[in-house]
This record gives structure tokens, sequence and C-alpha cells, in this order.
């Protein structure tokens, strides 16, 4: 494959997810710092969108005040899709990398992508 189709197609993909994965990254987030559950003395008590955003990043479904639909599988497809487009787009990345800059500075920072989340996690067993 030549480098202008491993761009057009990282550029591509990268562009029709972004809003998808942009969506993915905000609700996580808000999710991992737990601002989607009330908290259990009662003080905090989570906005309507913040708890419908969980709904669609946990169970693909919006929920209101009105319905909780059942998980849409149509969405379940499209996030395999954004997950396959994720994984193809990184994997050019990675080889273009290795194209453009000193493959040690490649195997570096993918080194570093790998030991610094493992390493936090292992800090927080201690």
């Amino acid at each position: 494959m030549n480098i202008k189709v491993m761009r057009n197609i990282h550029l591509y993909l990268g562009v029709f997810f972004a809003p998808l994965l942009v969506f993915f990254l905000i609700s996580g987030c808000l999710q991992v710092f737990g601002f989607h559950e009330a908290s259990k003395d009662g003080r905090y008590k989570p906005p309507a969108i913040i708890k419908s955003l969980s709904q669609v990043h946990k169970d693909q479904r919006w929920v209101d005040s009105k319905m909780a639909p059942e998980s849409s599988v149509p969405f379940q497809d499209l996030v395999v899709l954004m997950s396959l487009g994720l994984l193809v787009t990184t994997m050019l990345g990675i080889l273009m990398a290795f194209k453009y800059t000193r493959p040690w500075i490649v195997w570096s920072c993918l080194f570093l992508g790998t030991a610094v989340p493992c390493f936090l996690l292992w800090l927080a067993r201690q």
C-alpha cells in the first residue's frame, strides 16, 4: 500500500469517527470520576444530560425522563465499526510514523505508551 493511500484511509476514517470518539472520550471521563452517579450521602445529583450520556456510553440507549428503550443494535454495530476504524487508523499512524521519523523514537513512544499506564495501575495496588 503506498503512502498516499495510507494517508487518505487514515484521514477519512479519522474524520468520520472523530465526533463519536470525542463523545466516548467525554462521557468516559465523566464516568471515570463518577459524575454520572448520585453520591451516597445525597449531596450530589448528576444532571440529566450526564446521566443520559452515560446510558449511551454504557448501554447504547438514550434514556430520558419519559422512556428507557432497549439497547440500539445498529448503534452497537456502529461502535464496533468505530473500534475497527480506530484500530486501522492507529496501525496506519504507526506505519507512517516509522516511515517519516527515526524508528527508535517510534519504538520509545510505543514502549512508554504501554509501560506508563501499566505502571500507574501497578502503583494503585500498593
